[in-house]
């Protein structure tokens, strides 16, 4: 059995016993390293690098897309879908004609959201805290 067998099962069980928030903090987290890093391959010319870096980031947003609850999430849920909606149109345009400023719009709104939701998460982590002291 290899390190990267073992390592990736820790990451996989790590992750599974994370709350819903906090995946979903992870994921914008990714999101945004994605991000950040298809816009210094754009800075240096780097065509395919940028690619896969933007694919994996509609990855993740296709993820977020589909563990939407519309049912209890109602408004906020629905307003989540057309701003993933959004950012896949960023990113097939940024595909087609890169523009850093589009990419800096889109990074700049999956920052705000990543800020959110790890206030929520930590939120949500704070009660069971303090219930056990």
């Amino acid at each position: 059995m290899s390190y990267g067998t073992n390592s990736s099962r820790y990451r996989e069980m790590e992750v599974l016993s994370m709350s819903p928030a906090q995946r979903v903090v992870l994921l914008y987290h990714h999101l945004l390293v994605n991000l950040r890093q298809a816009r210094a391959h754009m800075e240096r010319g780097e065509i395919e690098a940028r690619g896969n870096r933007l694919l994996r980031a509609e990855e993740i947003v296709h993820e977020l897309a589909v563990s939407l609850d519309h049912e209890a999430g109602g408004e906020i849920a629905g307003r989540l879908a057309a701003l993933y909606a959004w950012l896949l149109g960023e990113f097939a345009a940024v595909h087609l004609h890169p523009d850093s400023e589009r990419l800096d719009s889109a990074v700049r709104v999956i920052s705000e959201l990543h800020e959110a939701w790890t206030a929520v998460a930590a939120q949500a982590v704070e009660p069971s805290a303090t219930a056990a002291g």
